[in-house]
């Protein structure tokens, strides 16, 4: 799978933020996420969970943040599952927390949880903006009301050179997306990843970057980092990714094209849905992104607008 050959660079990023020892850079990128300025990382507990790892207040500063858990992930590769899976992370948190204080769920006295900040921290190859927020409504089969059901994933992207505001804040996840985008561009050189890891080590050492972090792990990271990363396999997926996608927008405009022209025959929203054999709520979704005048209707900006439907 192509997460697993890419999950080399999770797990540099979990020891970077996620080992007690160095609770100090997840305390600065904390800060750096939520304009405070806590100093001491002895007020932070970390645990893991399947991968993520979320941080919350000790008691004594948990009012300070508002009782807030954070939950932060590291991508590779782009996944609009990113809120199911928040969703699930936090749901287990919540689980753990009712578990250890002996809350019951059934009295009538409401019970309060710490407040939670789901954050996905992605930099891979796909081209992405700046900050996305991903909602966990946009999968559900049938609309509901607006934020009558919601859970969001906040990402930003941290490859090289993007959100520069946040990587200024914090030091040691811009020195993080240094050393990734220096082992790209020296296997982009033709360097096989063994001779590309080494070449980035070397060139961070050399710029005094993750330095203090490298002179200490220098062989713990490489190993890390050469657990296999078969980019070109990567990518083959992303192809068929693409593809599919391509298929899905090819038959969504046949639908769209077809509602149009029976839009302008004077077909009723209810009928063309008997006719496609569709629900008719979401014949009625497309179109209403048609609009009015079925006959100057944009096709593709259409589908464009739609793509979260299918």
């Amino acid at each position: 799978m192509a997460g697993a050959n890419m999950k080399y660079k999770d797990r540099v990023f979990r020891m970077i933020f996620g080992y007690e020892k160095y609770k100090e850079n997840l305390l600065e990128l904390f800060n750096a996420l939520n304009d405070t300025n806590y100093t001491n990382p002895d007020d932070l507990e970390i645990n893991t969970l399947d991968d993520v790892f979320y941080m919350k207040m000790k008691n004594d500063v948990s009012c300070i943040i508002d009782n807030r858990i954070a939950v932060y992930e590291h991508q590779s590769t782009w996944s609009y599952n990113m809120p199911l899976r928040g969703f699930r992370y936090t749901a287990e948190l919540y689980n753990k927390l009712i578990y250890e204080q002996d809350l019951d769920v059934y009295r009538r006295k409401m019970i309060k949880l710490p407040t939670p900040q789901y954050v996905v921290f992605y930099n891979g190859i796909e081209r992405r903006a700046e900050k996305e927020i991903l909602r966990l409504s946009d999968s559900f089969i049938m609309p509901c009301s607006e934020g009558e059901y919601e859970w969001t994933a906040t990402v930003y992207n941290i490859n090289d050179g993007h959100n520069k505001d946040l990587m200024n804040k914090c030091k040691i996840l811009q020195e993080y997306a240094t050393m990734v985008a220096k082992i790209r561009e020296f296997r982009q050189k033709g360097c096989d990843l063994d001779m590309a890891i080494e070449e980035a080590i070397e060139y961070c050492l050399t710029h005094e970057v993750l330095k203090d972090f490298l002179l200490e792990h220098k062989s713990e990271v490489a190993d890390m980092l050469r657990m296999e990363y078969d980019e070109a396999r990567t990518m083959n997926h992303l192809k068929e990714d693409y593809y599919e996608e391509g298929v899905k927008d090819g038959e969504m405009k046949t639908k769209v094209s077809l509602i149009c022209r029976k839009l302008i025959k004077g077909m009723s929203q209810s009928d063309i849905a008997e006719l496609l054999e569709e629900d008719t709520s979401y014949v009625k979704k497309i179109c209403d992104e048609i609009g009015d005048n079925p006959s100057e209707c944009d096709v593709d900006e259409v589908v464009r607008k739609l793509s979260k439907i299918e």
